[in-house]
């Protein structure tokens, strides 16, 4: 990477804006040369001087529904699911080696992985975004959807946790972030927190009884979820803008952080096989 040459007004400020993990971008940029370059991170992590999230799940403003409202969205909920477990991936070698831990999990119960890592396919609605019909196929026809994250980084939660949350289907989490500081309570399932064969397990139990499978719906009634790219942005660069007119310091300060946070010194974790 060549060193910069750029001559900065003083009362400029210049933004690193990433929604990828530091080990997506390991590979084409040098943390060390940009450490002094910033200003200001504008990433998903909470940490950031803007965030600019995946998604968001927020409280109902007219919650709690009616108990004949939550009966129905319960039903909804198990109406036609005939099968257990699916996953729609594209990446299959990632750092986080997810795939890992979804190979020794398909031994204990069936995994439909939809996708270029799979023998089941999906309509893709663009690039990076699968089609919104895919996710309503996946809603009527299984119980459990395996998100899971490509790098196991604090705070990296991306659409693969918030758009399964935004649909009648537990989502089944892999990553490195805190998910409770995400998601209610008793609204998804850590696979972290499970040795695969373990988790398995556990899939069948909820899948043999409705009562506690219903259990993981209890919040529907109560939040709302946010996960599309335009309200996301929105977020994201209305705070920014707010940060710029409240900034009144006209001094050059860059981000000191920038290289412990996103260069060698990230806090990412690599695989354990001691997981499985």
């Amino acid at each position: 990477m060549p060193e910069f040459q750029y001559k900065r007004n003083q009362s400029q400020r210049l933004v690193f804006l990433t929604q990828e993990a530091p080990p997506a971008l390991k590979p084409y940029y040098n943390m060390t040369r940009l450490a002094n370059f910033f200003n200001w991170t504008m990433t998903y992590r909470s940490d950031a001087d803007i965030r600019l999230r995946y998604g968001r799940i927020i409280p109902k403003e007219n919650a709690p529904r009616t108990p004949e409202e939550i009966s129905n969205l319960r039903e909804i909920a198990l109406r036609n699911k005939t099968k257990t477990v699916a996953w729609m991936v594209s990446h299959c070698k990632t750092h986080g080696q997810r795939e890992k831990y979804v190979k020794e999990l398909s031994k204990y119960i069936d995994v439909d992985i939809y996708g270029r890592c799979g023998n089941l396919s999906c309509a893709k609605h663009s690039l990076y975004h699968s089609d919104p019909k895919c996710y309503d196929m996946i809603e009527s026809t299984y119980k459990f959807y395996l998100s899971f994250e490509n790098a196991i980084c604090p705070d990296y939660v991306t659409e693969k946790f918030f758009k399964i949350m935004g649909h009648h289907i537990v989502p089944v989490v892999y990553g490195g972030a805190d998910y409770s500081q995400y998601a209610p309570p008793h609204s998804y399932i850590n696979a972290r927190e499970f040795k695969p064969k373990e988790l398995a397990a556990y899939l069948k139990l909820l899948d043999a009884n409705d009562t506690l499978y219903n259990e993981y719906f209890w919040w529907k009634d109560y939040y709302d979820v946010e996960y599309s790219i335009e309200d996301m942005s929105r977020h994201g660069f209305c705070d920014l803008c707010r940060k710029l007119h409240q900034q009144q310091d006209g001094n050059f300060q860059s981000n000191k952080e920038l290289e412990s946070e996103w260069g060698d010194g990230n806090k990412c974790q690599q695989f354990d096989s001691s997981w499985l």
